[in-house]
């Protein structure tokens, strides 16, 4: 992936983290929380899944393969 983009959170459509190839930050930092692995996003802590990604929306991974009923961020470019 080229460049960055933006994760938005759906509540407050404000920019919370941005990917930088694999990497996500949070947003005003340069040390990575998390990366992504095909549809699902990795936390550099703990190395379990944190989220889920379907299309540009995300999902919280609650454990066990449940997920949040909504998304509780997007992707935007």
């Amino acid at each position: 992936m080229s460049g960055e983009r933006y994760l938005y959170d759906y509540k407050s459509h404000k920019a919370v983290m941005y990917q930088a190839g694999d990497a996500l930050y949070p947003i005003s930092s340069s040390k990575s929380e998390h990366w992504i692995s095909g549809d699902y996003i990795f936390c550099s802590n703990t190395k379990t899944i944190s989220f889920w990604i379907l299309g540009k929306d995300v999902y919280g991974h609650l454990g066990r393969g449940e997920l949040t009923r909504e998304p509780v961020y997007y992707f935007g470019e």
